[in-house]
């Protein structure tokens, strides 16, 4: 025990001295504030008392606010002399989970979602995202003979949602912001260790599609089928069908997923209806293996309803919600800048490869211009008691989403910090 305080102590102890003699947080009210966030989450698109408190930290920090850019999302800029421009991207919302960690400080938060009250909880680490950018901004603040160049932070509502990036890219007052030589993002991870931080070049995170799709029919008595055109076996070969997309259609190499999550239709076992509605998730990484899915869905779809001797006025119905993200792809040359300068300060094992994910995450809507060089990196959480622990119940450690994620904030808050303040910095000089 006394070891492992001494590796923590020595961990803080250079930021913890650095925002002392300058004025800014220490990270033991940063765990504070941690701890904070963590018991008051607020869901996608409803971030007032978030916004608001992260807001009136990099004010009284001399940042300049941009409000207006879409639910509660808000932009910070701190301009320090001739260099690049780099954008640093928080989220800031909460999943509708009810917490079962059993944390002194766990969300006992209920909040309206659509009319129905649900129980919030930061089961997607959000809250270690916004801890970490917060005290990067302190940091940037209070150092400035230690960079050069103009840091924009933006604060953003609804990624769960998948509807924060795009809003707040469609806002006049987005296109008003410095134009970013590079743009920033982390995310938490529970496979990591803390002290790790993992790189993925090229596409690392999905494209999301979600779709609705209503496969008609003509309904009539379960006993007499031959006087029906039944929409539920069409959905049934629809739903089959439709795993040949990936397998069959795209390349072996190509990654991608087609899920039916949700399937509605009929009453009672003697009635046939005329109607059936699927709800699928699609997730791909290139534009021409997400518009194959889309095309062969639609084509798989009218295929069957002619067979089935449909008219063309009943033929199936595709609604493309408007949730759609795309991937996020990392810059190769950018990662080697980040990656480089981390090996260097950290050590060759603070560097992991991982593999690209099916997971989506809205970032990757900011690569509005393939010609900025952006890379979200993935901050490792897990200690080793923690590793341990779980490995001797043969058990995994709680994953993203799960009510019982629970990163070990203590340690791998001080090392996200540090290393988002140094993956900064890289990008900073290298320019």
């Amino acid at each position: 025990m006394v070891k492992k305080a001494l590796v923590f102590i020595v961990l803080i102890l250079p930021f913890y001295l650095l925002a002392q003699n300058n004025s800014g947080k220490t990270i033991a009210e940063y765990l504070a504030i941690y701890e904070k966030l963590h018991a008051q989450p607020e869901l996608s698109g409803q971030e007032k008392n978030t916004a608001t408190f992260l807001r009136k930290c990099l004010q009284e920090w001399g940042y300049q606010i941009t409000d207006s850019l879409g639910f509660y999302s808000f932009a910070a800029v701190l301009k320090n002399g001739k260099g690049p421009t780099i954008m640093y991207r928080t989220d800031m919302d909460a999943l509708p989970v009810k917490e079962q960690t059993q944390l002194p400080f766990s969300s006992s938060v209920v909040a309206n979602k659509d009319g129905v009250d649900v129980p919030v909880m930061h089961a997607c680490g959000h809250d270690v995202h916004m801890v970490t950018w917060l005290a990067v901004a302190d940091y940037f603040a209070h150092h400035p003979k230690e960079w050069k160049g103009t840091l924009v932070l933006l604060a953003q509502s609804a990624e769960e949602i998948g509807q924060g990036a795009k809003k707040a890219i469609a806002q006049p007052n987005f296109n008003q912001l410095p134009q970013p030589n590079y743009q920033i993002a982390m995310h938490n991870n529970a496979d990591l260790a803390v002290g790790q931080v993992g790189f993925c070049d090229g596409y690392a995170m999905a494209a999301v599609d979600m779709m609705n799709i209503i496969i008609h029919g003509k309904g009539g008595h379960g006993a007499v089928p031959q006087n029906t055109i039944d929409p539920i076996i069409l959905a049934a070969q629809f739903v089959t069908e439709i795993q040949t997309i990936v397998s069959r259609n795209l390349p072996p190499i190509e990654a991608a997923v087609v899920t039916v999550g949700a399937i509605h239709g009929g009453t009672i076992g003697n009635v046939i209806p005329n109607q059936v509605e699927l709800k699928l998730t699609i997730r791909s990484f290139s534009p021409q293996a997400r518009q194959l899915i889309l095309d062969r869905l639609k084509t798989i779809g009218d295929g069957l309803a002619t067979a089935a001797g449909l008219p063309q006025s009943l033929w199936p119905e595709y609604q493309l919600l408007d949730m759609s993200i795309g991937p996020v792809f990392n810059d190769s040359q950018m990662g080697k800048r980040v990656a480089a300068s981390l090996k260097k300060k950290y050590g060759e094992k603070a560097i992991v490869s991982v593999d690209p994910v099916m997971i989506g995450e809205d970032f990757g809507m900011y690569r509005t211009d393939p010609n900025i060089p952006s890379y979200l990196l993935w901050m490792g959480t897990l200690t080793p008691a923690s590793q341990q622990k779980y490995t001797a119940q043969n058990q995994k450690f709680p994953s993203l989403h799960s009510p019982n994620f629970a990163p070990d904030y203590q340690e791998s808050l001080p090392q996200s910090i540090q290393m988002m303040t140094t993956a900064l910095q890289a990008l900073f000089v290298s320019h």
